[in-house]
């Protein structure tokens, strides 16, 4: 499932380490790539709700306990070179699939995981491997990513700033305000997605291309959107992105429940409850939650001193 001859250099773990992002360079075969193509492609929808709307498709909680994502956990060749450049023990905790369609999906705009990492305190380490399943020409088609060097701008504050946004909603709500949800949406990505700012984070951005087999490791703190799908041989564009958390994040029941908050008011539901399952109390040890019970050896990558 994983090349053989795939690893990382010091100067890899340098640039990851400076940056927060690298490309994996061919770390995936054929066959696995065939693999996520079929799992992804049987398990995402069109999006039902205002979440996801830029997409074609999307779905959260793809392949958590498949067999087959599992397996690339605990491949040495894999859970080496994440340990390495990452410098944490980490447990995969879910899989999301997104579909871009030719000329009409736009995706998320510039944004960092809040959702996808809301179950965990902000300062709690988490990563995402996404690995389009179609080839991505930059300089072409396109129909990647953009992202952003920590170096230049770190997207920590987002976590602190969405936590904001929910209660400030909730409070207006009460007190008589008429909110929509282009209300809600402007609060959200406002600040990184006004005119002004989008062109700044464009303007150091980067955006690479991808073969079969590569894929992109970033932690949860870069700011990174999604590149529309231009004209071209390519109907839509498919990717799988598999996240992880430190085996020693805690539960952050403050930060689950303000994600909760815009379900019902703003038709902003994330399409999971993941975040309501992993625990209860404010503080718990997620990894040592008894949702990862019967998976939880499999879901774990080697530790950094095995590495």
């Amino acid at each position: 499932m994983i090349n053989p001859s795939f690893s990382v250099s010091d100067a890899d773990i340098q640039n990851f380490r400076e940056h927060g992002f690298l490309k994996l360079k061919g770390i995936f075969s054929p066959e696995l790539i065939e693999h996520m193509q079929k799992l992804c492609t049987s398990e995402v929808a069109p999006p039902s709700d205002n979440y996801g709307k830029g997409f074609s498709k999307l779905k959260y909680d793809v392949g958590n306990d498949d067999p087959t994502v599992l397996d690339v956990m605990r491949d040495e060749t894999f859970s080496t070179a994440i340990a390495k450049l990452t410098g944490q023990q980490l447990f995969f905790t879910q899989g999301l699939g997104f579909e871009l369609a030719k000329g009409k999906s736009t995706g998320f705009p510039w944004h960092v995981g809040n959702k996808s990492f809301g179950f965990q305190r902000r300062q709690d380490a988490g990563f995402t491997v996404w690995t389009p399943l179609c080839t991505i020409d930059a300089q072409g088609q396109r129909g990647g990513m953009k992202y952003v060097s920590k170096q230049h701008l770190s997207g920590e504050f987002v976590y602190q700033h969405f936590n904001l946004v929910p209660e400030y909603c909730r409070s207006e709500v009460e007190a008589g305000r008429d909110l929509s949800y282009e209300d809600f949406s402007t609060l959200k990505d406002g600040p990184l997605n006004s005119p002004s700012t989008k062109a700044l984070l464009d303007h150091f951005a980067v955006e690479d291309s991808f073969e079969l087999g590569d894929a992109l490791l970033f932690d949860k703190y870069v700011l990174h959107r999604s590149i529309k799908l231009e004209e071209g041989p390519i109907p839509s564009r498919l990717a799988y992105a598999l996240r992880f958390s430190s085996v020693d994040a805690r539960y952050d029941k403050r930060r689950v429940e303000n994600l909760a908050s815009p379900r019902a008011t703003f038709n902003y539901d994330i399409g999971r409850d993941f975040n309501d399952k992993v625990a209860t109390e404010d503080g718990e040890l997620v990894y040592a939650s008894p949702y990862f019970d019967g998976t939880r050896e499999a879901r774990t990558l080697l530790a950094p001193r095995e590495a």
